[in-house]
């Protein structure tokens, strides 16, 4: 934090449509208090729902469906002054089109999944961090859905994917066929094989979405959207194997009514843990216990919104800011250092079906 108390912040709006209206969205803010600068839409590009930012935020990477319903991934250089994205290259993807995109632990490789086909895909950067060619990889998840929700699981979805912290591993959760895949990963060619222990299964009908690591490397949160549960695994990158310890609820036991969960993320201090109900729309708060990584739940708090399909922590943790689909609204939050408790602060409007939210602190010169 600056000497005057006030944080400065770029951020990156990813939306799910097409049209005039869509594609990626820029705001600079500040904090201490929350003050909103005015949202620009810096780029078109149909269904640019996912962004994915390297380590150094120089680099920022956004799925795109083509016209033909192929998959794309684009490679943008962003200018750490202005916040400015170029357009550095494109991809096909090897399946339809993209849900969730994460980079490799070297940032050489560049990982998607394909929520319709059940296609994963790798492709290669260059040190410019464009991307390198085709995809060096790409394969579909074998096997059947569970058929336990048979409008959502009668076939494989694959909704995530992850790189462990050793990078010697890489995760694939699969909704349809309520399994987290495990790979065994090559950061030198980029290949992934099914690991000695290649999958857990989740209790049937759970439908796992996305993972959060605790800062031990030790403990994986997955959050199950399809029954309202976030799983706690232990995790063992020696061995690569994921064992299930507990599950706990993210609604409370009265709600009656149509819920999904969505995002989830563990806060940079490794205490708290964080996930979103579509439906019940509110962020579930969880204290994780330092000795054991079992989850508390301390607060459940409105999302401002219709449809919390993801959300998003400063650096430091003390702010949170959701994208509420199906309201066009972004809702900024406060979070309590010592408790995790989420307070709101603000709403910004017409931000359409926006499905990604990345909150990055600005430099001196932005």
């Amino acid at each position: 934090m600056d000497k005057s108390g006030v944080n400065s912040y770029v951020a990156y709006y990813g939306t799910s449509g097409s049209g005039e209206s869509h594609g990626i969205y820029r705001q600079a803010l500040s904090y201490g208090p929350l003050a909103l600068g005015d949202p620009e839409l810096i780029g078109r590009f149909n269904k640019a729902g996912f962004l994915r930012l390297n380590q150094k935020q120089d680099l920022l990477y956004a799925i795109e469906t083509g016209s033909e319903g192929e998959g794309r991934v684009n490679a943008f250089k962003r200018d750490l002054s202005s916040g400015n994205l170029s357009l550095i290259n494109g991809q096909i993807a090897g399946g339809g089109g993209l849900c969730h995109l994460n980079l490799d632990r070297s940032e050489r490789w560049l990982l998607g999944v394909s929520y319709s086909d059940a296609v994963v895909t790798v492709f290669p950067l260059a040190v410019d961090g464009s991307i390198v060619g085709a995809f060096s990889q790409s394969f579909r998840l074998e096997g059947e859905g569970s058929g336990v929700n048979p409008e959502r699981q009668e076939t494989a979805h694959a909704h995530s994917i992850y790189a462990d912290p050793s990078n010697r591993f890489v995760f694939v959760c699969d909704l349809g066929m309520d399994r987290i895949y495990v790979y065994a990963f090559d950061a030198e060619t980029g290949d992934l094989t099914p690991a000695a222990n290649s999958f857990v299964e989740t209790v049937p009908g759970a439908g796992p979405r996305h993972l959060a690591f605790h800062g031990n490397g030790r403990w994986v949160y997955a959050i199950n959207e399809l029954n309202g549960t976030i799983t706690h695994y232990a995790w063992s990158s020696e061995v690569g194997r994921l064992e299930a310890l507990d599950s706990v609820e993210t609604l409370p036991s009265d709600f009656s009514g149509s819920n999904t969960t969505a995002e989830i993320l563990v806060h940079p201090s490794s205490r708290f843990l964080y996930g979103s109900n579509r439906g019940h729309d509110s962020l579930a708060v969880y204290l994780i216990n330092g000795h054991d990584g079992s989850l508390k739940l301390i607060q459940r708090i409105s999302s401002g919104g219709a449809h919390p399909r993801n959300f998003a922590l400063s650096e430091g943790g003390e702010l949170l800011a959701v994208a509420n689909r199906d309201s066009d609204n972004i809702v900024y939050f406060d979070v309590n250092g010592d408790s995790g408790e989420l307070s709101q602060l603000q709403t910004l409007d017409g931000i359409p079906a926006c499905t990604c939210v990345r909150l990055l602190r600005a430099t001196e010169h932005s």
